[in-house]
């Protein structure tokens, strides 16, 4: 038995996991962080980065990296549906030509932008601020092989390059993904809908630019019947996805070497003179599954291990990271002694409910999708668009260009990716949660919402409203607010008997007007407050207190550490 110094093991150095370790170590929490492979999965799989992960790595230092890495805006901002990559177009998503208002709403709406980057960068970039950070040791060829829950403290058994031991720690986070199995092997289902399908992801590097030159795109759909699938750009250059279906029943990644792998994407371009260099290939399963609890003792699910979602929103890495930042302030609250056990159990009532949503918006995109080639019916379409009477090509050219529009809302959710609001109902008719539709965004300042961004001005530099966090408690005021800050400082008075402060949470008091200016020196509107109100703002930028309620911040931050329920608990 090894007692280490770390009070959270991290099962898998992937995003989420990496991304635990992150915000854990920003409370100064030690964690070990184990992953059964050799290091970065090379094989890119997601790459959209949406608002909210960028107000994230915005937060975490690291947003300007990821977005030096990413795709020009100029390609990412076009999808396209062709028979071949040479051969025809059939229809086009531009989002600068979207509905009107569209990008001054989310240019408007944060002070970062949904970027594609591949998700192996992304990795480094969490990987390299990990080890900046020097709070996390990141063990590759490590493999967790039991945990057992003792009450009081979890047993992590390991297999790594120093053989097998055992490692106690106080709390476990199975970031290990889908196929990770820690989730089965503690008894938690899932439900969700059945499998939706199955794909084959080859990637490859190969020079596109004779086809993209002139008409770059992040996605080209190809509707044919030779080489159907989508083409996805990883880095606009020569980093590429080409993903189609597969049938598992019949057979397997073996059966595509690089050989026939560079042939299928050649037909899929439309020209047997392309240089492909093929990377590698691999199978996954698309489905639509949550866990149908986050968490068994002191082991909790996040990312993929907690949920799965078809790709069709790009929301899967982007839910695990918001899983991670919340999951990471709580057990930093709990192991600091602020809060009890009770408030890890917020994770899952927060966590969960967005995660069911963005399963069902996913299924929605996956099932619209099938109108325009993509799906079961990509055979068929192909024959009607090849059919030899020009009539009955003609009429599915023009159904599939009335239909491409109507797919927008796949591509671009602004209201999925930031408008969730914590402790609130759910429903299809928006009352009480997210607006039903999945575009339209309106800022809150609701307890349980995203704090709004805004810009204002301090020492002279233009900042968000976001860049006013830190990595604890918030509490922001109007110009006549002031006084809300000493019930607030003192929610967070605990001191020893030398009379130093031994609170260990990390706050700060902002005050409009004198800490920071707002337009025309007034309260930002959005944040709801006017001049003399405040709201608190928790270590993962959600509202946990509006002046509005007629409470007090300490009590607001008193009921939120007992994790007594509150909306925003």
């Amino acid at each position: 038995m090894k007692d280490i110094d770390a009070p959270v093991v991290i099962i898998g150095a992937g995003p989420v996991g990496l991304a635990t370790a992150l915000v854990l170590g920003r409370h100064g929490v030690r964690s070990v962080v184990c992953e059964q492979f050799g290091g970065i999965n090379p094989h890119p799989r997601a790459h959209i980065v949406n608002t909210r992960s960028m107000e994230l790595f915005r937060a975490w230092g690291i947003a300007d990296a990821v977005r030096a890495d990413a795709v020009d805006q100029a390609q990412a901002g076009t999808v396209l549906w062709k028979r071949t990559l040479a051969g025809e177009t059939l229809g086009r998503i531009d989002f600068a030509d979207g509905p009107r208002g569209a990008l001054a709403q989310r240019a408007h709406a944060s002070a970062e932008q949904l970027v594609s980057c591949a998700q192996d960068r992304v990795q480094q970039h969490l990987l390299d601020a990990v080890l900046a950070q020097g709070t996390a040791a990141v063990h590759y060829d490590t493999t967790v092989v039991e945990v057992a829950d003792r009450g009081d403290a979890v047993d992590v058994t390991v297999d790594g390059t120093g053989g097998r031991q055992v490692l106690r720690t106080r709390y476990v986070v199975a970031a290990d993904g889908a196929a990770g199995g820690m989730r089965d092997r503690l008894g938690i289902g899932t439900e969700g809908s059945p499998v939706l399908g199955h794909q084959l992801n080859i990637y490859f590097h190969a020079d596109l630019s004779p086809w993209m030159r002139e008409d770059p795109a992040l996605l080209v759909w190809l509707i044919n019947e030779t080489s159907p699938g989508v083409l996805i750009g990883m880095d606009g250059a020569r980093r590429w996805t080409f993903q189609r279906s597969f049938d598992p029943a019949v057979e397997s990644p073996q059966d595509y070497p690089p050989e026939r792998c560079a042939r299928i994407v050649r037909d899929a371009v439309g020209t047997a003179e392309l240089d492909v260099d093929i990377r590698s290939a691999g199978a996954w399963t698309m489905t639509a599954r949550t866990a149908v609890t986050y968490r068994s003792g002191r082991v909790l699910l996040a990312g993929d291990a907690a949920h799965q979602f078809p790709p069709t929103g790009g929301l899967g890495m982007n839910s695990g990271l918001a899983d991670a930042d919340n999951l990471g302030w709580k057990l930093a609250a709990v192991l600091g002694g602020h809060a009890p056990d009770a408030l890890l159990d917020s994770y899952e009532g927060e966590r969960r409910p967005v995660a069911v949503d963005n399963a069902r918006h996913s299924v929605l995109n996956a099932v619209k999708m099938a109108e325009v080639g993509i799906g079961p019916e990509t055979a068929a379409i192909a024959a009607r668009l090849a059919d030899p009477d020009p009539a009955v090509a003609a009429a599915e050219r023009r159904r599939i260009a009335e239909a491409v529009p109507r797919q927008r809302p796949h591509f671009d959710a602004l209201n999925q990716e930031i408008g969730y609001v914590y402790g609130t109902a759910r429903r299809a008719d928006g009352a009480g949660g997210r607006l039903p539709s999945a575009t339209e965004y309106t800022p809150t300042a609701a307890a349980g919402a995203r704090l709004p961004h805004a810009w204002v001005d301090r020492d002279g530099q233009r900042v968000s409203t976001h860049d006013l966090l830190g990595p604890g408690f918030t509490l922001i005021t109007g110009p006549e607010g002031a006084d809300w800050a000493e019930p607030f400082e003192r929610a967070f008075a605990r001191t020893g008997e030398d009379g130093e402060d031994r609170t260990g949470l990390v706050r700060r008091t902002v005050v409009i007007g004198r800490d920071v200016t707002g337009p025309d020196g007034r309260c930002p509107e959005p944040l709801g407050i006017g001049e003399g109100g405040a709201l608190l703002v928790r270590p993962d930028g959600h509202i946990a207190w509006h002046s509005s309620e007629g409470s007090t911040p300490a009590s607001a931050l008193t009921d939120l550490l007992r994790g007594a329920g509150r909306p925003a608990a």
